[in-house]
């Protein structure tokens, strides 16, 4: 069990998240962890585990051509395993682009995610973008 708050755990990983470090933020994950977005694009649904959620991040950087730039804006404690998140999310390639903000929310259970949940300002614009 982990002496570190859900707080600590949802801004380490958006310190991973913001410097690229995607082994450090698989590494806050359970095992078993589910991450799921909104939509019909390739990056929309509930992933799972380690690989899964690998492949989502590096798919999301991938088709943005390297220029997905996302950063909280606040994040608060809801609990004693949850926090809530408003972040600001950019990115742009031929064609398409996102400047938006959106919500999630993280369960974190013995010090890791158990869950994570993004919700968008604009889910059209970010379909469009990960068609």
């Amino acid at each position: 069990m982990s002496d570190e708050s859900a707080l600590t755990i949802a801004q380490k990983a958006w310190d991973c998240w913001v410097a690229a470090d995607l082994e450090g933020f698989l590494g806050l994950w359970d095992a078993d962890g589910v991450w799921t977005m909104p939509g019909h694009s390739q990056i929309a649904g509930s992933w799972r585990g380690h690989d899964e959620i690998a492949k989502v991040a590096q798919t999301a950087f991938a088709v943005s051509e390297g220029t997905l730039k996302a950063h909280p804006l606040e994040l608060a404690e809801a609990g004693a395993d949850a926090v809530l998140g408003y972040f600001h999310l950019e990115a742009s390639r031929p064609g398409a682009t996102i400047n938006q903000d959106g919500l999630q929310r993280f369960v974190v259970r013995n010090g890791k995610m158990v869950s994570l949940h993004n919700l968008f300002d604009d889910l059209a614009e970010v379909d469009a973008f990960y068609e």
